[in-house]
C-alpha cells in the first residue's frame, strides 16, 4: 500500500511538471519524443545495471512486472499523442485528468462498492477519479468538457481493457479518451 501510494503521488507530480512545462513551451512534441526514446535506453540499460539516481527511481517508483520505467514510457507516449492530435488546451486538460483522475482514484481501494466490470476496483475510487479529473482539467477547459471527459475515462478505467489477452495501460488510453470526449464540445 505504501509503495502504491508512493507511485500514485509520482505520477501526479510527474503529470503536473510536464502540463506545466508544456504550457509555458518549455518542452514540445519534438523534445517529448525524445525524452520518450532516450526513456527507453535507459529503461535497457537500467535492466542489468545500476544508473545513478535513475536506480533510485525505479527500486522505489516502479512496478516490478514491466519493463523498467514502463510507467513513466507509457504516460510519455499517451501525452506524445493527445500533443499530436489536439490542440493544447485539450492536450493539456487531458493530462490533467491522466495526472488527478488516475492518481486519485486509487484512494477508491477502501470502498465498500465493488465495481460489477472489475472486481479488483471499487466504484468509489471511479467517483473519486472523476471529481479530481474534472478539477484538473477546468484549469484548460469549461465545466461541462472537463467533467464528461473524466466521466467517461475515467468509467473505461475501471473496466481494464485487453488486447489478444493484454492489458492496455492505462496511461495511454485515459489522455486520448478524454481528450476525444473533450474535442466533442
Amino acid at each position: 500500500m505504501v509503495n502504491e501510494l508512493k507511485r500514485q503521488s509520482f505520477h501526479f507530480g510527474f503529470g503536473i511538471i510536464l502540463v506545466l512545462l508544456l504550457k509555458y513551451d518549455i518542452l514540445n512534441l519534438s523534445l517529448l519524443f525524445l525524452i520518450l526514446i532516450i526513456g527507453f535506453i535507459i529503461s535497457i540499460i537500467s535492466k542489468n545495471n545500476k544508473i545513478p539516481v535513475i536506480s533510485w527511481f525505479l527500486d522505489n517508483f516502479d512496478r516490478k512486472e514491466h519493463l523498467s520505467g514502463y510507467g513513466v514510457l507509457t504516460y510519455l507516449l499517451g501525452i506524445i499523442f493527445v500533443f499530436g492530435l489536439f490542440n493544447k488546451e485539450i492536450a493539456l486538460a487531458s493530462i490533467m485528468i491522466l495526472a488527478f483522475g488516475d492518481s486519485f482514484c486509487h484512494l477508491g481501494r477502501f470502498g465498500r462498492v465493488q465495481n460489477p466490470f472489475n472486481k479488483y476496483k471499487f466504484l468509489e475510487g471511479t467517483i473519486i477519479g472523476i471529481v479530481a479529473g474534472t478539477f484538473g482539467a477546468v484549469f484548460f477547459v469549461p465545466l461541462n468538457p472537463a467533467f464528461f471527459g473524466s466521466l467517461v475515462a475515467m468509467s473505461i478505467e475501471g473496466l481494464e481493457l485487453n488486447v489478444l489477452k493484454k492489458k492496455i495501460d492505462d496511461n495511454l488510453y485515459i489522455p486520448l479518451i478524454s481528450a476525444v470526449i473533450i474535442s466533442l464540445f
